[in-house]
């Protein structure tokens, strides 16, 4: 499939995803090579167009400190799996995101299966490795690596569109003087669960400021007198406790 047939079709959904972490297309499929230097390939692009359903029976849980993923299934732990995660210097993105592909290993020598997830700055994802002796380490450049056979298990078992939280320490960011629509990254996460233990919930902390975040901001700024014009700056910040 054609890279721009693709990007019309995950446009469609509204699936915000930047161009650097599209799958790229060639003459076996569509591939994507995430922050680990793996390429796998998405098995099934419809996957990667399909709609994000609003709710999930399934909920994954990574804790990096405990090196540990679990699936809930309707609130229930279903299973639950050793992993490795991001090196100090690379660390495993922390955030509420969403699966938004899936795919099997490109060729010799690299994991099995591919579990991709909608961070904006970078491609991340769960996926198995042919390392087995780095799980239960800081190790990775930010994916989530598992034993193979217990990759396959899970990628059997979870859809497109099911939530991925992943839960550690915010890493430290440098915050900007103002924030709008459209901007992301790291400190964007960090403005969105300090704006939900303030009582204004965005709903996902994903590192992208949209239209429900402005929105909690313009809640925020209602409350606190100020004027509602959705833009975060120094003032919001402050009572935030952000500087």
């Amino acid at each position: 499939m054609a890279m721009k047939s693709v990007l019309m079709k995950i446009a469609l959904v509204g699936i915000l995803i930047s161009a650097s972490v599209m799958a790229r297309a060639n003459d076996e499929g569509s591939t994507v090579c995430c922050e680990d230097g793996e390429r796998f390939v998405i098995e099934n692009t419809l996957e990667t167009s399909q709609a994000v359903p609003k709710e999930s029976a399934d909920l994954i849980i990574v804790e990096l400190n405990r090196f540990r993923l679990t699936l809930y299934r309707n609130g229930e732990v279903f299973k639950r799996y050793p992993v490795a995660v991001g090196a100090p210097k690379t660390p495993s993105p922390v955030g509420e995101w969403k699966v938004i592909h899936k795919g099997g290993k490109w060729g010799g020598g690299f994991g099995d299966r591919w579990i991709g997830i909608n961070v904006p700055w970078g491609i991340y994802g769960i996926h198995g490795t042919d390392k087995p002796g780095s799980i239960g380490s800081r190790s990775s450049h930010g994916c989530i690596r598992m034993y193979n056979r217990q990759v396959k298990e899970l990628y059997s078992l979870i859809k497109v569109g099911t939530p991925v939280h992943i839960i550690g320490p915010l890493p430290k960011v440098a915050l900007r003087k103002e924030y709008r629509r459209n901007h992301t990254g790291k400190d964007v996460v960090k403005i969105q669960f300090a704006m939900r233990a303030a009582g204004f919930d965005q709903g996902a902390a994903d590192g992208r400021f949209g239209p429900a975040m402005e929105e909690a901001v313009k809640r925020m700024e209602k409350y606190y007198g100020l004027p509602m014009d959705g833009i975060l700056g120094l003032d919001e910040q402050y009572i935030l406790g952000l500087r």
